[in-house]
C-alpha cells in the first residue's frame, strides 16, 4: 500500500487525508523508527489522534476488535513466567487464559504471550496503558488479537482409526493455571491469602468506634432485635467468699457511721438546750440587777431632798 500523501498527490483536486477521523496507521507523522518500535509508536499515535478528535464508542479504532478478548504481549523478558504476566496485567481485569509461548525442547520463554480477559473492555485499558511500557528495561508491545488460534494438544494414548493421536479440547488455564475460577492453587498465592486473612481477623478484633457502636445499636432497636447480653464469667468459690466478707464489712461500717451520726445529733440537741438555759439565766440576772439599781437610785434621791427642806424652814 502507498502512503496517504502519495495517493493524494495523483488526484485532482487532492483529497484530504482522513487519518484524524479514521485513524490511518500509514499516516503517523514524521516517525523515523521502523520495525518493532514502529508498531508500538503507530498504536500510540492512534490513541493520540483518537483523543484529539474526541472519538469514542463505535468510532474508536478499538471497536473493530470488540469480538475478541485476547491481547498480544511482545518484548517480554525471558525470565518472566505466566504468574508474573498475570500479576502485571490483572490490574485491568480478571484474566481467564494465559498462553506464554515457550521453546518445546528447552522450555524457555520466547518473549511473547497471549492473555484473555473475562471482560472484553479490559483489553482496551491494557492496550492504551501498557503499550510501550518499560518492563525490566525492555519496551513491551501490547495490541489486540483479531483471531486467536488456540494451541493444539494431542492425546498420544488415544488414537483414531488412522493411528493419529486425537486432538484434545482446549481449556482456558485461568489466572493460576488450574482452570477458570480456581484460586489459591499455587504455594505463593496460598501464603498471600493466609496473610490477608490474618490481617482481616486482626482488624475485626480492633475496638469499634463509638459512632459505629451507636449505629449498630440503633439498627438493632429499629429491627426489634434484643441487644446481646454480655456473658458473665463464672466466679470461683474463693472469690464468692471474699465478696461476702467484703459485703459484711461494708454493712458494719455503715452501721458505725449511722451510730456516729445519731450521737452527733444528740450532742447537738444537748448543746442547744444548754444555750437556751444559759440565755434564760442571763435574762433573769439582768432583770434583778436593774431593779436593785433602780431602788438604790430612789433612796439616794429621797435623802438629798430632806436637808433642802430643813434649810428652807
Amino acid at each position: 500500500l502507498k502512503p496517504c500523501w502519495l495517493r493524494r498527490a495523483h488526484r485532482s483536486p487532492p483529497e484530504p487525508c482522513r487519518a484524524e477521523v479514521l485513524g490511518c496507521v500509514r499516516h503517523v507523522g514524521e516517525m523515523s523508527v521502523t520495525g518493532y518500535m514502529y508498531n508500538i509508536n503507530a498504536t500510540k499515535k492512534l490513541g493520540e489522534l483518537e483523543l484529539s478528535a474526541g472519538l469514542e464508542g463505535n468510532r474508536s479504532w478499538h471497536n473493530q476488535f470488540k469480538h475478541s478478548a485476547y491481547i498480544y504481549i511482545g518484548g517480554l523478558h525471558p525470565g518472566l513466567t505466566e504468574g508474573d504476566v498475570v500479576i502485571v496485567f490483572s490490574q485491568f481485569g480478571e484474566i481467564v487464559d494465559v498462553n506464554l509461548i515457550r521453546d518445546r525442547s528447552t522450555g524457555k520463554s520466547k518473549g511473547f504471550c497471549f492473555i484473555c480477559y473475562e471482560d472484553q473492555r479490559s483489553t482496551i485499558l491494557a492496550v492504551d496503558n501498557m503499550n510501550g511500557y518499560q518492563l525490566l528495561k525492555r519496551t513491551i508491545r501490547v495490541d489486540h488479537v483479531d483471531k486467536y488460534k488456540a494451541p493444539k494438544e494431542f492425546d498420544e494414548d488415544d488414537k483414531d482409526e488412522d493411528g493419529d493421536p486425537k486432538l484434545l479440547e482446549y481449556k482456558a488455564t485461568g489466572a493460576e493455571g488450574k482452570g477458570v475460577g480456581a484460586y489459591n492453587v499455587t504455594e505463593g498465592q496460598q501464603k498471600i491469602d493466609e496473610v490477608a486473612r490474618a490481617r482481616k481477623g486482626a482488624s475485626k478484633k480492633d475496638v469499634e468506634d463509638e459512632d459505629e457502636a451507636w449505629a449498630k445499636a440503633f439498627d438493632q432497636t429499629l429491627k426489634g432485635e434484643p441487644r446481646k447480653k454480655k456473658k458473665k464469667k463464672k466466679k470461683s468459690k474463693k472469690e464468692k467468699k471474699q465478696e461476702k466478707k467484703q459485703m459484711k464489712e461494708d454493712k458494719r461500717k455503715l452501721k458505725d457511721m449511722l451510730n456516729e451520726i445519731k450521737r452527733y445529733k444528740k450532742e447537738k440537741k444537748k448543746a442547744k438546750e444548754e444555750l437556751k438555759q444559759l440565755k434564760a439565766r442571763g435574762i433573769k440576772a439582768e432583770s434583778s440587777s436593774s431593779s436593785h439599781s433602780a431602788a438604790s437610785d430612789a433612796s439616794d434621791s429621797g435623802s438629798s431632798e430632806q436637808p433642802k427642806k430643813k434649810a428652807k424652814r
